[in-house]
């Protein structure tokens, strides 16, 4: 029997008058501090924790402003917020003490498409499945690729400048922007896109803080110009949060501030509009899967394979395929996978035929010759097999949950990422780490790119295991360093913020400070997390903040026992698939309210 519920964290009196006097504004979303809804905003797809006072959803741009001009009023001017997309992060990023700004449920609109110039107006929360399903049969999609495409949003896209499948080709979401629309801690609204010089001029000699963040920027980008190129890695994983490497385009004599919002979580202003580049749909794809033996066998295959240009290689170890055999994905892929222990789905693209059959003919000669590690391939040349085969790489994390046992596969050094070149030899290092600590793992990622998935299974309901977080981080921090790597590949900083310094050198970590007093001087946008403001004494955000471990080791062991799915959801959000033909909650599907969802259901339960 469940321990009766006992009404608790209540918000605070300053908090509740916020929403109260909120509501009577011109404000037209929606305002919650009902525990269960902080409880839905508090975690995500990280191992972190955290209760916010309270979630807003807004519907509009105006609305967004609406909250900030509010917050800038007294007894309101020190309450802090972070805005919030799919809830897909798996550092945190969208989690805080303060006010969640949930964007997902009402702007997520697609506003304006131009199909001649191939562009898209949209709002933070469509969805990526969602907007590439708008676009069908026009040729055209947004290129960027994510594994769980059918609930991350385009805003935390755009925040965590994600990347996916095909990065090597299509590039990480800044290289889509056209133009943002976004609004300041302060309640102004702007737009920013690439601009020349004289347009710089003019931006700069605006007065307010807008002038102020065109000044700080340009000013960082010309005189440090020699610095960054040192520090930022040559690499198609580019170092994000902030991007100095690429806010100046000298070729083009292009200066654009929104390399600087992209992947900036939420930490400078929150967008609420997007204008994003299309791509031309391919016209031809096909995909070739190559069976291993070993796992690392795949690996070093990489290098080999790329000489042929695929448009993506994505590699997927035993404890996936393992995993996959006992799930019903496993009929529509068997005879494609055979007996592998690993595999590399190669993906090439053409526009034509001929282009295509010579691509294909050139490695499988190599590969009949033995030119190579794999002991066997499949061709998938239709859709639906390579549809098929690209869902086991999708649900890679999904499956993972199935594993048996306390200790499970989880996210905080996870998006790594090194020049391909060294790959090999840095996952090698790091399989030599996990052993040292008798510790079972899950590995699959984007080789071509050198970004690895590596997940260890831990216990972080055990205080031991809790403690290897600390120790992990800083032993794949200093790997990751000596192989002239990011720690952040793909994913983000989030709670990992502190080791921002450590990758940017101290010199360029204080003018990110810099750029982050000019957007928001009082630290009132996801306060703690990539920088702080310069001038302020604010602290960032510890690796050590709360987990969800801790608050679920305070059950008794006998309910974990009777709860053990609600207690194995390890956050994912698969169950907030935004398409209705997917079998989940009916209730869910009603509402499109994340409380009735699977996870939400779990989350409350566990509470």
């Amino acid at each position: 029997m469940l321990p009766r519920l006992i009404p608790q964290n209540n918000i605070h009196h300053t908090i509740a008058n916020f929403l109260e006097t909120l509501k009577n504004t011109s404000f037209s979303g929606e305002v919650r501090g009902d525990l269960a809804s902080r409880l839905m905003g508090s975690t995500d797809n990280s191992i972190y924790q955290i209760l916010p006072q309270a979630v807003v959803f807004p519907q509009t741009t105006e609305d967004v402003q609406e909250i900030f001009q509010l917050a800038q009023q007294t007894p309101f001017d020190s309450l802090t917020f972070s805005p919030r997309g799919g809830g897909t992060g798996t550092n945190g990023q969208s989690l805080s003490p303060g006010i969640i700004i949930d964007c997902s449920k009402y702007m997520n609109h697609v506003l304006e498409v131009d199909l001649d110039q191939q562009w898209v107006r949209v709002q933070p929360g469509v969805i990526l499945d969602q907007l590439n399903q708008y676009l069908q049969g026009n040729n055209l999609f947004f290129a960027p690729s994510l594994a769980p495409s059918n609930r991350a949003t385009i805003g935390g896209m755009i925040n965590t400048d994600a990347a996916g499948k095909g990065s090597r080709i299509y590039g990480r979401t800044s290289d889509h922007i056209l133009e943002l629309t976004w609004v300041l801690s302060d309640g102004t609204i702007g737009t920013s896109s690439g601009i020349d010089q004289i347009s710089l001029n003019q931006f700069k000699q605006q007065v307010g803080r807008r002038g102020k963040i065109y000044q700080q920027i340009d000013e960082i980008v010309t005189s440090k110009q020699k610095l960054i190129n040192e520090v930022f890695p040559k690499m198609t994983r580019f170092m994000t949060g902030y991007n100095l490497g690429k806010v100046y385009d000298t070729e083009r004599n292009f200066f654009d501030i929104n390399r600087i919002i992209s992947g900036s979580e939420g930490t400078l202003a929150v967008i609420t509009e997007a204008k994003l580049k299309l791509t031309k749909i391919p016209k031809f794809t096909q995909l070739l899967v190559l069976h291993y033996s070993d796992f690392n066998d795949a690996l070093n295959d990489a290098g080999f394979l790329l000489q042929f240009e695929p448009a993506a290689i994505e590699t997927i170890d035993d404890k996936i395929l393992g995993l996959a055999k006992e799930d019903a994905l496993y009929f529509e892929i068997k005879d494609f996978i055979g007996k592998a222990k690993s595999l590399n789905l190669v993906e090439f693209i053409a526009e034509n035929k001929v282009a295509m059959e010579q691509k294909i003919e050139a490695v499988i000669k190599c590969l009949e010759r033995h030119k190579n590690q794999a002991i066997g391939y499949y061709l998938a040349d239709n859709k639906n097999e390579i549809k098929q085969l690209w869902n086991l790489r999708k649900r890679g994390v999904e499956l993972l949950t199935n594993l048996p046992g306390d200790r499970q596969p989880i996210a905080f050094i996870e998006d790594t990422a090194v020049p391909p070149a060294n790959l090999a030899n840095y996952t090698q290092d790091l399989q030599k780490l996990f052993s040292k600590y008798k510790l079972n793992y899950a590995m699959f990622g984007h080789v071509d790119v050198g970004c690895l998935h590596v997940r260890p299974a831990l216990d972080l309901k055990s205080p031991n295991d809790e403690k290897l977080i600390r120790e992990l981080s800083d032993q794949v921090v200093t790997l990751v360093r000596q192989y002239g790597g990011v720690m952040w590949g793909e994913h983000g900083k989030g709670f990992r913020s502190e080791y921002t310094s450590l990758f940017f050198g101290e010199e360029l970590y204080q003018d990110l400070r810099k750029i982050k007093a000019a957007f928001d001087p009082n630290n009132k946008l996801n306060p703690g997390k990539i920088v702080t403001a310069y001038g302020s004494s604010l602290k960032i955000v510890p690796l050590e903040s709360p987990l969800r471990g801790q608050f679920d080791r305070q059950v008794s062991v006998n309910l974990r026992s009777q709860y053990q799915k609600a207690f194995r959801c390890n956050g994912n959000s698969a169950c907030f698939n935004f398409n209705p033909d997917e079998i989940i909650c009916p209730s869910a599907k009603a509402t499109r309210d994340h409380i009735h969802s699977p996870k939400g259901r779990a989350m409350l339960l566990r509470e």
